[in-house]
Order: structure tokens, then C-alpha cells, then sequence
């Protein structure tokens, strides 16, 4: 089913799609941004078609649909162990290409990497229908199309907004009836942005050693620069669609510490208090060593691990809410140059032996 809806039939049409789900889409949030008076762009429960924030890219990513900031895992009550409630109305997300991907790789960080499915991601996953977000065109500091991920088929309906209304498509039947008497017929199929601005190649792309890789880069100067840079505040992973670190806690509700509830908390790898352990011990104490940490995770380890995909999706939202305009694009592009400087040295080396 392809249709093209105005923006009043589309109102008609969430309307009754709210009836059954949650949909969630880029709306602005008043006054929420980082400076005074200004509105972050975050998911948020939609209500009318004006709400959906089509022509920006979203400050932050949907994956706190699946990963709550903050999640309680179970209550306690003495010795009694109680569950949280399943009471959840299933989901109906506007996301874009990378963010599709980078839900393909969140499914397999927790529910195929080991022999456990995470219960808690599990059951939030199972209630989300994506609804792919086309992309008119590249948005700033976005690099998809080099991590390959401007592309997907993986999706429940697709739209494509202008200012009238919304052309849609429907792959899963089960959202047809929400708009079988509203719309006029039209084909549609989403299109998808071809090139970007900014470009990447990644380490594996000039050495298919992923432990040669990490070898070369780490204890590289290269990252001393970050050192000073990088502030270590977190902004990059808290808009990162891919970061998956949490802590977990107990919140004792009484002084005796045996009614309260035990919680994740979503955690950043750039944090100073990340890597803190019992006796005072801590480890990669310097940002510039949390960076490498982070950068190797999202464009090496992750993919000799996987398989297929690397990490990082190309979002580009770490650059655009870094403090201090680190760039990640850039930092992957130095990261392949090491690697090819100290390939080429070795080469060069065996040439004269």
C-alpha cells in the first residue's frame, strides 16, 4: 500500500494509530538545549503531524526507546524479588537509515552476543515497528554512506514529508487498516542519500588485521592531542545511537536497606569514574586514552568481533554535540592513516632486508 496523505488526514490518521501505540518521531523540547533559551531536538510521544520535526537531523538518537537513561530492573522487598511491570504499549518509531542500523547492531550487542538474550532489552524491542524516515539529503557532519549504513529495507512503512502532507508506503499489514479510508493512491519507494560531505575510510580498509590494527594504534601519540581537547564530558555517547555501557545500582527505599529497587543507569566510556574500581584502582585515566578506547570499539573491535558491520553508523552526532569540536570523522581518518603509515614502514623495511 503507497498513499499521500495531507497533513490533516495524516492528524486523522494518528489519531487512531495512538489508539494502539506509542509513535515517537524528532519533536523540539522548549528550552532544553545546551544554551539558554534554546530547544533540543529529541524523541518524543507525537500528537499531531506539526509535532514531527522532518527537515533536522534529531540531537539525540531513539535508542532510549529500547534503553531507557534510567531502568529499574526489579524491586525487592526483603527477601521477596519482584519483577517490574510488562504493561507496555507497543511502539511506533520515525527513525532514518543509520538509526535503523544502528538498531541492528543494539540487537546484537544484547540479545546475540553470548548465550543470553537481555530480558529487559528484549521485551522493549519486541513492542517497536520502524517507520524509516526518509532523508531528503545529507545533513551536516554526516558520514553513512562511507560506514554503509545510508541504505535499509528493514522497516515497517516508510515516509517522505514535504510541507502539504506525507507520502507513506506500508510493508507490514498490520498498519493498513490505519489508513485504508484516508489518502490518495500513490507509488512511492524511499529514496536514499547516495554521497556526503564528509568522507571516511576506516583501518581495516588499508589492513584486514584487527589485532595488527589495535597494535599500531595503541600507545600511538596520536591521541595525546586529546589529552588537552577532550574534556572527558560525555557528549559524545549520550548521543551516540550505538553505546550500549550502563551502570547498575540499589536504591534503598528504607534505612535498613531492605525495600528499594535495583536500576541501570546508561554510562559513558569518556567519564573519568568509568573504568573505577574497588581500592581506588582505575584505568585509562587520560581522555585521550577513553577516546582511543571508544574510537577502536566503534571502528575495529566491534566488527572482529561481529563479523560484518562496525559500530559506528555515521550518524555524525558525536561531532555536532562535541563542546570542543572533536571531530570523530576526523579522528577515523587519522586512525586509517597511522595504520597505513606504520604498513607502509614495514613493507618498506622487508623491501630493504
Amino acid at each position: 500500500m503507497a498513499k499521500y496523505l495531507t497533513l490533516d488526514e495524516l492528524d486523522e490518521a494518528l489519531t487512531h494509530l495512538r489508539s494502539e501505540y506509542r509513535v515517537l518521531a524528532p519533536a523540539y523540547e522548549h528550552f532544553g538545549g545546551r544554551f539558554a533559551h534554546t530547544d533540543n531536538l529529541v524523541y518524543q510521544d507525537i500528537e499531531q503531524a506539526a509535532d514531527i520535526v522532518w527537515q533536522e537531523k534529531s540531537h539525540f538518537s531513539p535508542n532510549e526507546v529500547v534503553l531507557p537513561v534510567t531502568q529499574t530492573l526489579f524491586h525487592f522487598h526483603g527477601d521477596e524479588i519482584i519483577q517490574p511491570s510488562d504493561n507496555i504499549k507497543p511502539i511506533l518509531l520515525f527513525a532514518r537509515s543509520c538509526d535503523i542500523h544502528a538498531f541492528e547492531r543494539l540487537d546484537h550487542m544484547y540479545l546475540k552476543n553470548g548465550k543470553n538474550r537481555d530480558w529487559y532489552y528484549d521485551r522493549l524491542r519486541k513492542k517497536v515497528k520502524i517507520v524509516l524516515l526518509e532523508c531528503e539529503s545529507s545533513f551536516e557532519n554526516c558520514f553513512c554512506v562511507s560506514m554503509g549504513t545510508n541504505k535499509t529495507d528493514n522497516y515497517a512503512a516508510a515516509v517522505r514529508f514535504d510541507d502539504n502532507g506525507m507520502a507513506i508506503t506500508i510493508k507490514d499489514p498490520s498498519l493498513e487498516s490505519y489508513f485504508d479510508l484516508l489518502g490518495a493512491d500513490q507509488d512511492f519507494e524511499p529514496s536514499f542519500v547516495t554521497s556526503n560531505p564528509v568522507k571516511v575510510r576506516t583501518p581495516d580498509q588499508v589492513c584486514d588485521d584487527p589485532d595488527k590494527i589495535r597494535r599500531i594504534l595503541t600507545g600511538n601519540p596520536v591521541w595525546q592531542e586529546y589529552d588537552k581537547r577532550c574534556i572527558g564530558c560525555g557528549r559524545c555517547t549520550t548521543s551516540c545511537p550505538t553505546c550500549t555501557c550502563y551502570s547498575v545500582f540499589d536504591i534503598s527505599y528504607n534505612t535498613e536497606a531492605r525495600i528499594g529497587e535495583r536500576r541501570r543507569q546508561q554510562a559513558s566510556c569518556m567519564t573519568g569514574n568509568f573504568t573505577d574500581m574497588a581500592g581506588g584502582h582505575s584505568f585509562r585515566e587520560k581522555t585521550g586514552d577513553r577516546l582511543r578506547y571508544r574510537a577502536l570499539h566503534k571502528v575495529n573491535d566491534y566488527k572482529a568481533r561481529q563479523g560484518t558491520d562496525h559500530m559506528c553508523v555515521g550518524c555524525g552526532r558525536c561531532d555536532d554535540r562535541c563542546p570542543h569540536y572533536i571531530s570523530f570523522s576526523n579522528i577515523i581518518n587519522k586512525m586509517s592513516d597511522v595504520v597505513e603509515s606504520a604498513m607502509n614502514s614495514v613493507a618498506l623495511e622487508q623491501q630493504h632486508d
